[in-house]
Protein backbone atom coordinates (compact mmCIF):
# COMPACT_ATOMS: atom_id res chain seq x y z
CA UNK A 1 0.00 0.00 0.00
CA UNK A 2 1.41 3.40 -0.99
CA UNK A 3 1.87 6.16 1.60
CA UNK A 4 -0.70 8.36 -0.14
CA UNK A 5 -3.27 5.54 -0.10
CA UNK A 6 -2.63 4.88 3.59
CA UNK A 7 -3.11 8.59 4.39
CA UNK A 8 -6.28 8.62 2.29
CA UNK A 9 -7.85 5.80 4.33
CA UNK A 10 -6.62 7.15 7.65
CA UNK A 11 -8.11 10.57 6.90
CA UNK A 12 -11.54 8.99 6.43
CA UNK A 13 -11.26 6.93 9.60
CA UNK A 14 -10.20 10.01 11.60
CA UNK A 15 -12.90 12.15 9.94
CA UNK A 16 -10.26 14.67 8.86
CA UNK A 17 -10.73 14.65 5.12
CA UNK A 18 -9.80 17.15 2.43
CA UNK A 19 -12.29 18.53 -0.07
CA UNK A 20 -10.97 16.75 -3.16
CA UNK A 21 -8.96 13.63 -3.93
CA UNK A 22 -7.83 11.97 -7.14
CA UNK A 23 -7.06 8.25 -7.19
CA UNK A 24 -4.63 7.20 -9.92
CA UNK A 25 -4.72 3.51 -10.83
CA UNK A 26 -4.32 1.47 -14.01
CA UNK A 27 -7.08 -0.85 -12.77
CA UNK A 28 -10.26 1.20 -12.19
CA UNK A 29 -11.93 -1.71 -10.36
CA UNK A 30 -9.12 -1.72 -7.78
CA UNK A 31 -9.42 2.05 -7.32
CA UNK A 32 -13.18 1.76 -6.76
CA UNK A 33 -12.60 -0.87 -4.09
CA UNK A 34 -10.33 1.50 -2.15
CA UNK A 35 -12.72 4.40 -2.68
CA UNK A 36 -15.46 2.27 -1.12
CA UNK A 37 -13.16 1.48 1.82
CA UNK A 38 -12.64 5.23 2.26
CA UNK A 39 -16.38 5.92 2.15
CA UNK A 40 -17.19 3.11 4.59
CA UNK A 41 -14.74 4.61 7.06
CA UNK A 42 -16.09 8.12 6.51
CA UNK A 43 -19.80 7.34 6.68
CA UNK A 44 -19.67 4.57 9.28
CA UNK A 45 -18.56 4.16 12.86
CA UNK A 46 -17.14 0.67 12.44
CA UNK A 47 -13.82 1.52 10.84
CA UNK A 48 -14.98 0.16 7.51
CA UNK A 49 -15.91 -3.43 8.40
CA UNK A 50 -17.74 -3.93 5.10
CA UNK A 51 -20.58 -5.93 6.62
CA UNK A 52 -22.60 -3.61 8.88
CA UNK A 53 -25.68 -1.66 7.78
CA UNK A 54 -23.79 1.61 7.14
CA UNK A 55 -21.12 -0.16 5.06
CA UNK A 56 -23.76 -1.96 3.02
CA UNK A 57 -25.43 1.37 2.33
CA UNK A 58 -22.16 2.69 0.91
CA UNK A 59 -21.80 -0.34 -1.34
CA UNK A 60 -25.41 -0.56 -2.48
CA UNK A 61 -26.50 3.08 -2.56
CA UNK A 62 -26.25 5.83 0.06
CA UNK A 63 -28.45 8.91 -0.01
CA UNK A 64 -25.44 11.17 0.60
CA UNK A 65 -23.16 9.60 -2.04
CA UNK A 66 -23.48 10.47 -5.73
CA UNK A 67 -21.59 8.34 -8.25
CA UNK A 68 -20.93 9.50 -11.81
CA UNK A 69 -18.98 7.97 -14.70
CA UNK A 70 -17.17 10.34 -17.07
CA UNK A 71 -20.00 12.87 -16.63
CA UNK A 72 -20.88 15.59 -19.11
CA UNK A 73 -21.15 19.22 -18.07
CA UNK A 74 -24.94 19.00 -17.56
CA UNK A 75 -24.55 16.05 -15.19
CA UNK A 76 -21.92 17.96 -13.21
CA UNK A 77 -24.25 20.92 -12.80
CA UNK A 78 -26.72 18.53 -11.16
CA UNK A 79 -23.88 17.15 -9.03
CA UNK A 80 -22.98 20.65 -7.82
CA UNK A 81 -26.61 21.19 -6.83
CA UNK A 82 -26.41 17.90 -4.90
CA UNK A 83 -23.26 19.15 -3.16
CA UNK A 84 -24.96 22.39 -2.13
CA UNK A 85 -27.63 20.52 -0.14
CA UNK A 86 -27.08 19.52 3.48
CA UNK A 87 -26.42 15.84 4.20
CA UNK A 88 -29.46 13.73 5.03
CA UNK A 89 -27.49 11.39 7.29
CA UNK A 90 -24.39 12.27 9.30
CA UNK A 91 -21.99 15.09 8.52
CA UNK A 92 -20.73 14.35 4.99
CA UNK A 93 -21.67 14.12 1.34
CA UNK A 94 -19.46 12.54 -1.31
CA UNK A 95 -19.34 12.81 -5.09
CA UNK A 96 -17.40 10.01 -6.78
CA UNK A 97 -16.42 10.49 -10.43
CA UNK A 98 -14.98 7.39 -12.10
CA UNK A 99 -13.21 7.61 -15.46
CA UNK A 100 -12.66 11.29 -14.74
CA UNK A 101 -9.96 11.29 -17.41
CA UNK A 102 -12.76 10.62 -19.89
CA UNK A 103 -14.55 13.91 -19.16
CA UNK A 104 -14.84 16.56 -21.85
CA UNK A 105 -12.91 19.83 -21.39
CA UNK A 106 -16.22 21.60 -20.74
CA UNK A 107 -17.07 19.15 -17.96
CA UNK A 108 -13.62 19.45 -16.39
CA UNK A 109 -13.80 23.25 -16.47
CA UNK A 110 -17.19 23.23 -14.74
CA UNK A 111 -15.56 21.55 -11.73
CA UNK A 112 -12.65 23.95 -11.23
CA UNK A 113 -14.20 26.51 -8.90
CA UNK A 114 -15.92 23.91 -6.74
CA UNK A 115 -12.76 21.79 -6.41
CA UNK A 116 -10.84 24.86 -5.29
CA UNK A 117 -13.37 25.68 -2.56
CA UNK A 118 -15.61 22.65 -1.93
CA UNK A 119 -18.66 23.21 0.29
CA UNK A 120 -18.11 22.26 3.93
CA UNK A 121 -18.68 18.58 4.55
CA UNK A 122 -18.44 17.63 0.85
CA UNK A 123 -15.73 15.34 -0.52
CA UNK A 124 -15.01 14.95 -4.23
CA UNK A 125 -13.18 11.79 -5.33
CA UNK A 126 -12.05 11.62 -8.95
CA UNK A 127 -10.73 8.29 -10.25
CA UNK A 128 -8.39 8.23 -13.26
CA UNK A 129 -6.13 5.73 -15.00
CA UNK A 130 -3.47 8.37 -15.61
CA UNK A 131 -3.05 11.85 -14.20
CA UNK A 132 -2.02 13.01 -17.66
CA UNK A 133 -5.61 12.39 -18.79
CA UNK A 134 -7.01 15.35 -16.83
CA UNK A 135 -6.21 19.06 -17.16
CA UNK A 136 -3.42 20.18 -14.79
CA UNK A 137 -5.81 22.76 -13.36
CA UNK A 138 -8.07 19.93 -12.15
CA UNK A 139 -5.28 17.69 -10.85
CA UNK A 140 -3.65 20.53 -8.93
CA UNK A 141 -6.83 21.05 -6.92
CA UNK A 142 -6.88 17.43 -5.69
CA UNK A 143 -4.79 15.41 -3.26
CA UNK A 144 -3.28 12.67 -5.41
CA UNK A 145 -3.74 9.10 -4.17
CA UNK A 146 -1.54 6.54 -5.92
CA UNK A 147 -3.17 3.10 -5.96
CA UNK A 148 -0.44 0.68 -7.03
CA UNK A 149 -0.11 -3.10 -6.98
CA UNK A 150 2.40 -5.03 -4.92
CA UNK A 151 5.94 -5.13 -6.32
CA UNK A 152 6.68 -8.70 -7.47
CA UNK A 153 2.96 -9.47 -7.15
CA UNK A 154 3.24 -13.13 -8.15
CA UNK A 155 5.66 -13.96 -5.34
CA UNK A 156 3.67 -11.95 -2.81
CA UNK A 157 0.40 -13.61 -3.83
CA UNK A 158 1.91 -17.11 -3.80
CA UNK A 159 3.31 -16.54 -0.30
CA UNK A 160 0.26 -14.80 1.17
CA UNK A 161 -2.40 -17.09 -0.31
CA UNK A 162 -0.31 -20.28 -0.20
CA UNK A 163 -0.87 -21.09 -3.90
CA UNK A 164 1.54 -22.51 -6.49
CA UNK A 165 3.28 -20.45 -9.15
CA UNK A 166 0.74 -21.23 -11.87
CA UNK A 167 -2.21 -20.11 -9.76
CA UNK A 168 -0.28 -17.07 -8.49
CA UNK A 169 0.37 -15.91 -12.07
CA UNK A 170 -3.34 -16.25 -12.92
CA UNK A 171 -4.44 -14.42 -9.76
CA UNK A 172 -1.86 -11.66 -10.27
CA UNK A 173 -3.24 -11.05 -13.75
CA UNK A 174 -6.91 -11.12 -12.74
CA UNK A 175 -6.34 -8.88 -9.71
CA UNK A 176 -3.91 -6.45 -11.30
CA UNK A 177 -1.37 -7.44 -8.64
CA UNK A 178 -3.46 -6.36 -5.63
CA UNK A 179 -3.26 -9.01 -2.90
CA UNK A 180 -6.64 -8.26 -1.34
CA UNK A 181 -8.31 -8.52 -4.74
CA UNK A 182 -6.37 -11.72 -5.49
CA UNK A 183 -7.66 -13.25 -2.25
CA UNK A 184 -11.23 -12.35 -3.18
CA UNK A 185 -10.85 -13.87 -6.64
CA UNK A 186 -9.18 -17.01 -5.26
CA UNK A 187 -12.26 -17.58 -3.11
CA UNK A 188 -14.68 -16.90 -5.98
CA UNK A 189 -15.15 -20.29 -7.61
CA UNK A 190 -17.77 -18.93 -10.02
CA UNK A 191 -15.38 -16.30 -11.40
CA UNK A 192 -12.55 -18.81 -11.79
CA UNK A 193 -14.91 -21.21 -13.57
CA UNK A 194 -15.98 -18.37 -15.86
CA UNK A 195 -12.33 -17.73 -16.70
CA UNK A 196 -11.93 -21.40 -17.64
CA UNK A 197 -15.00 -21.22 -19.87
CA UNK A 198 -13.89 -18.00 -21.59
CA UNK A 199 -10.44 -19.38 -22.33
CA UNK A 200 -12.00 -22.57 -23.72
CA UNK A 201 -14.36 -20.56 -25.94
CA UNK A 202 -11.48 -18.36 -27.09
CA UNK A 203 -9.50 -21.43 -28.12
CA UNK A 204 -12.49 -23.04 -29.85
CA UNK A 205 -13.04 -19.85 -31.83
CA UNK A 206 -9.58 -20.32 -33.32
CA UNK A 207 -10.19 -23.88 -34.45
CA UNK A 208 -13.88 -24.72 -34.87
CA UNK A 209 -14.94 -23.84 -38.39
CA UNK A 210 -18.40 -22.27 -38.45
CA UNK A 211 -18.48 -21.78 -34.68
CA UNK A 212 -21.69 -19.98 -33.77
CA UNK A 213 -20.86 -16.46 -32.64
CA UNK A 214 -24.15 -16.46 -30.74
CA UNK A 215 -22.84 -19.17 -28.36
CA UNK A 216 -19.85 -17.06 -27.27
CA UNK A 217 -21.94 -13.87 -27.23
CA UNK A 218 -24.59 -15.53 -25.05
CA UNK A 219 -21.94 -16.54 -22.54
CA UNK A 220 -20.35 -13.09 -22.37
CA UNK A 221 -23.80 -11.51 -22.03
CA UNK A 222 -24.61 -13.78 -19.09
CA UNK A 223 -21.78 -11.98 -17.25
CA UNK A 224 -22.29 -8.53 -18.72
CA UNK A 225 -21.88 -6.85 -15.32
CA UNK A 226 -18.19 -7.90 -15.40
CA UNK A 227 -17.62 -7.48 -19.13
CA UNK A 228 -14.35 -5.59 -18.60
CA UNK A 229 -12.95 -8.50 -16.59
CA UNK A 230 -14.12 -10.99 -19.22
CA UNK A 231 -12.48 -9.04 -22.04
CA UNK A 232 -9.34 -8.88 -19.92
CA UNK A 233 -9.31 -12.68 -19.70
CA UNK A 234 -9.52 -12.89 -23.49
CA UNK A 235 -6.76 -10.30 -23.94
CA UNK A 236 -4.42 -12.22 -21.64
CA UNK A 237 -5.03 -15.50 -23.46
CA UNK A 238 -4.20 -14.05 -26.88
CA UNK A 239 -1.30 -12.11 -25.37
CA UNK A 240 0.12 -15.42 -24.12
CA UNK A 241 -0.06 -16.87 -27.63
CA UNK A 242 1.82 -13.87 -29.03
CA UNK A 243 4.45 -13.90 -26.26
CA UNK A 244 5.09 -17.61 -26.61
CA UNK A 245 5.24 -17.26 -30.38
CA UNK A 246 7.98 -14.63 -30.08
CA UNK A 247 9.98 -16.12 -27.18
CA UNK A 248 9.19 -19.85 -26.84
CA UNK A 249 9.58 -19.21 -23.10
CA UNK A 250 7.02 -21.01 -20.91
CA UNK A 251 7.79 -18.86 -17.87
CA UNK A 252 6.50 -15.72 -19.61
CA UNK A 253 3.06 -17.27 -20.13
CA UNK A 254 0.39 -16.18 -17.64
CA UNK A 255 -2.20 -18.88 -18.33
CA UNK A 256 0.18 -21.78 -17.80
CA UNK A 257 -2.69 -24.18 -17.20
CA UNK A 258 -3.44 -23.67 -20.94
CA UNK A 259 0.12 -24.06 -22.14
CA UNK A 260 -0.60 -26.89 -24.59
CA UNK A 261 -3.35 -24.88 -26.33
CA UNK A 262 -1.17 -21.75 -26.36
CA UNK A 263 1.75 -23.60 -27.95
CA UNK A 264 -0.52 -25.04 -30.63
CA UNK A 265 -2.03 -21.66 -31.52
CA UNK A 266 1.43 -20.06 -31.60
CA UNK A 267 2.42 -22.55 -34.29
CA UNK A 268 -0.82 -22.31 -36.30
CA UNK A 269 -1.42 -18.54 -36.51
CA UNK A 270 0.68 -15.59 -37.59
CA UNK A 271 1.64 -12.83 -35.19
CA UNK A 272 -0.46 -10.49 -37.36
CA UNK A 273 -3.59 -12.50 -36.66
CA UNK A 274 -3.06 -12.57 -32.90
CA UNK A 275 -2.03 -8.90 -32.70
CA UNK A 276 -5.11 -7.81 -34.62
CA UNK A 277 -7.39 -9.93 -32.42
CA UNK A 278 -5.96 -8.26 -29.32
CA UNK A 279 -6.55 -4.86 -30.90
CA UNK A 280 -10.18 -5.76 -31.63
CA UNK A 281 -10.70 -6.74 -27.98
CA UNK A 282 -9.06 -3.53 -26.72
CA UNK A 283 -11.20 -1.40 -29.05
CA UNK A 284 -14.31 -3.18 -27.80
CA UNK A 285 -13.35 -2.57 -24.17
CA UNK A 286 -13.09 1.17 -24.86
CA UNK A 287 -16.58 1.19 -26.41
CA UNK A 288 -18.04 0.02 -23.10
CA UNK A 289 -16.89 3.26 -21.45
CA UNK A 290 -20.02 4.83 -22.95
CA UNK A 291 -23.57 3.58 -23.40
CA UNK A 292 -23.68 1.06 -26.26
CA UNK A 293 -25.84 -1.83 -27.40
CA UNK A 294 -24.16 -4.69 -25.53
CA UNK A 295 -25.15 -7.50 -27.86
CA UNK A 296 -24.25 -5.71 -31.09
CA UNK A 297 -20.89 -4.60 -29.70
CA UNK A 298 -19.94 -8.11 -28.58
CA UNK A 299 -21.09 -9.77 -31.81
CA UNK A 300 -19.16 -7.23 -33.89
CA UNK A 301 -16.03 -8.00 -31.86
CA UNK A 302 -16.37 -11.76 -32.38
CA UNK A 303 -17.07 -11.45 -36.11
CA UNK A 304 -14.01 -9.19 -36.51
CA UNK A 305 -11.88 -11.72 -34.66
CA UNK A 306 -13.12 -14.54 -36.90
CA UNK A 307 -12.28 -12.42 -39.93
CA UNK A 308 -8.72 -11.97 -38.64
CA UNK A 309 -8.47 -15.70 -37.98
CA UNK A 310 -9.52 -16.59 -41.54
CA UNK A 311 -7.29 -13.93 -43.07
CA UNK A 312 -4.08 -14.78 -41.23
CA UNK A 313 -4.15 -18.51 -40.38
CA UNK A 314 -1.01 -20.28 -41.51
CA UNK A 315 -1.60 -22.69 -44.36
Amino acid sequence: MTDSLRRFLEAAENKQVLGAYMTVCSRPDAAVRYINMFLMRLFGRCGGCGTCVSCKKVAEGHVDILRLHAPKAAELRDALAFAAEKPYEGAYKAIVITDADGMTPAASNSLLKTLEEPPAGVVFILSVRSISGVPPTVASRCAIVAVAPEPDARTAIARTLNVDGTQAAILADLSGGFIEEAARINADAALLNRRDDILSLSHKMLYIKGMAVSTFADYLESGKEIITAQLGMMQTYFRDILVYQKTRNDTLVINRDRLEDIRRAADDFTSGAISNMIKVILDTERRFFVAVNFRLTIEKMLFCMLEERNKWKKS
